[in-house]
């Protein structure tokens, strides 16, 4: 019952978000034809595990978020037919993994979450996972309804819209989750520098003796 609660806050507060996102014009740029909103702040004792709803994967597996608790995660959202800022969001995500100590990388998964309900199909999602070179072994890509699409924005800080040609205006934001679920550490902005996210990363298998398991 208290997940329900807390879910059912989240989808209210998600859509709350939602109506602020079409009137925001003062925190953004454009990216070509690409419009990025300004991340919204989060509360870091939330876990975004106490959202039940279910995934599909790219795999074709369908989860919850809470699939991946136990290990760190690094999370963003992105959809698949964008050609400006998801690729280089993908790239991020990328970019920290690989500056990882060799030994850590096998504790990180990377969740890419689309927010292109209609287009991303989880067939859409294996083929571009096949078409980066994205191995099912490190990445997974998340094809969900709209409620749980917002409910996970909301809790990520991630404000977006759909526009009238069907592509989104969004944050550029890849995130680090705890073992828990837990935002721990954010990098807004295309191509950042990824020391912070490798560091938080490298505490968390630390703290919880994850190489010793």
């Amino acid at each position: 019952m208290k997940n329900l609660i807390f879910a059912l806050s989240v989808m209210l507060l998600g859509s709350g978000v939602a109506v602020a996102q079409d009137h925001s014009q003062h925190n953004h740029h454009d990216h070509k034809n690409h419009t990025t909103f300004k991340a919204e702040p989060v509360n870091k004792e939330h876990s975004i595990y106490h959202l039940d709803g279910e995934w599909q994967a790219h795999t074709g597996e369908s989860l919850t978020l809470a699939n991946f608790q136990g290990q760190p995660v690094v999370i963003s959202m992105i959809y698949g037919s964008c050609t400006t800022a998801c690729p280089v969001l993908v790239n991020d995500a990328r970019r920290i993994f690989e500056a990882l100590p060799e030994a850590y990388k096998q504790e990180v998964k990377l969740v890419m979450v689309s927010f292109d309900e209609d287009r991303d199909t989880p067939a859409a999602l294996a083929e571009y996972a096949k078409k980066y070179n994205l191995g099912d072994d490190v990445w997974t890509f998340l094809h969900g309804d709209d409620n749980n699409i917002r409910a996970l924005a909301t809790l990520l800080g991630v404000r977006y819209r759909k526009r009238s040609d069907g592509d989104f205006d969004h944050s550029n934001l890849v995130t680090v989750l705890d073992v828990h679920g837990r935002v721990v550490e954010r990098v807004e902005g295309l191509n950042r520098p990824v020391e912070d996210a490798v560091n938080a990363l490298v505490k968390i298998i630390d703290e919880n003796h994850l190489l010793h398991h």
